[in-house]
């Protein structure tokens, strides 16, 4: 054998040598288990839908180690209720039962505002009652549920057309009655969010007349958790940010993406998805608005249980901006 042979030899060899050694590690390699994800339930309202189901559908929920089990409710104050009686880890709500918690306990906490938007109210009136303006309702019938930012746009939009709750009959009822109230007669209108809007709009046809005060009124909502959470998991509310975090990035910037996501989910219609895209401002922040808007519900909360010369909360201490400062430090605009 010659010296070049020998050399070649040699070397392949060697190489199968490693290659079998290789193989070997290979096969005594222990075996990866899969890590087991945290397990968190959110009780939300259905405007909060876009956000929780494009995270759940992109994998940004297991990405940061969490499972979700959701569970939807039309108003964001059963959604809270249901937190608070501990169904639910988390939960999203508007301004109107987070004051109205705020003036009876302060064991829970704002985490972020997950979303906004200036025009989530409107009302949809009869126009075979008359109605063909915001002027019409003097005298007539108004469906809304107590106490919500529903009921709190009402009285805005009253007000900005020179008429008073006392000039309208208002008709308080539950969320899930106002559809019907509404088609059958009971009721000469409604104000209520995007979802029961849309479905009374197609319901009524060319009977619906729909009245809506863009920038009248800006409505957040908000991610809320139990003082006992965050001491207990305090890693929880900050994995959950950061996921919708992504998910917020996602909808800006591929909307239709976003938009196929939900509807392939069957949660929502491509009409309604269509509107939250429209309405909705999909941004994580604490800022001044955020608190701004809540003392002016809660004079507002005041004033209908007669009771205005009460001081309101103090809600920069029902601010906890220490999970979404990790993951958005220029979305917190509060100042201690």
């Amino acid at each position: 054998m010659g010296g070049a042979e020998g050399v070649r030899l040699i070397f392949l060899l060697t190489t199968l040598f490693v290659l079998l050694l290789g193989g070997c590690k290979q096969q005594d390699a222990p075996k990866v288990e899969p890590v087991a994800l945290e397990s968190v339930a959110i009780c939300h309202g259905t405007t909060a839908l876009l956000p929780l189901v494009v995270a759940e559908k992109q994998g940004f929920f297991s990405e940061q180690g969490l499972t979700v089990m959701a569970r939807e409710f039309t108003m964001g104050r059963d959604a809270l209720e249901n937190m608070l009686r501990g169904e639910c880890d988390l939960a999203t709500a508007a301004e109107p039962p987070v004051v109205e918690y705020a003036f009876q306990r302060d064991d829970f906490r704002i985490i972020s505002a997950l979303q906004s938007s200036d025009n989530m109210i409107r009302i949809v009136a009869r126009a075979d009652r008359g109605i063909a303006a915001p002027k019409d309702l003097r005298g007539k019938r108004i469906g809304t549920v107590k106490g919500t930012n529903a009921h709190y746009f009402v009285d805005l939009f009253l007000a900005q057309h020179g008429l008073t709750s006392k000039e309208v009959a208002l008709a308080f009822m539950k969320s899930d009655e106002l559809l019907g109230a509404l088609t059958s007669g009971q009721v000469d209108a409604i104000a209520m969010t995007n979802k029961v809007i849309a479905q009374a709009q197609h319901d009524l046809g060319d009977r619906a007349v729909l009245m809506e005060e863009p920038a009248l009124y800006r409505s957040f909502l908000m991610l809320l958790a139990t003082t006992d959470l965050l001491k207990k998991r305090p890693a929880l509310a900050e994995k959950f940010l950061r996921a919708l975090a992504q998910a917020e990035d996602f909808i800006r910037q591929r909307p239709d993406e976003a938009q196929a996501l939900v509807l392939a989910s069957k949660q929502a219609t491509s009409g309604e998805i269509k509107q939250l895209l429209e309405i909705y401002q999909y941004q994580l922040t604490l800022d001044h608005a955020l608190l701004m808007g809540l003392e002016d519900t809660a004079r507002w909360t005041l004033q209908q249980g007669g009771d205005s010369q009460r001081p309101v909360p103090n809600f920069l201490k029902l601010i906890a901006a220490d999970p979404l400062r990790a993951v958005r430090p220029e979305a917190v605009k509060l100042e201690k």
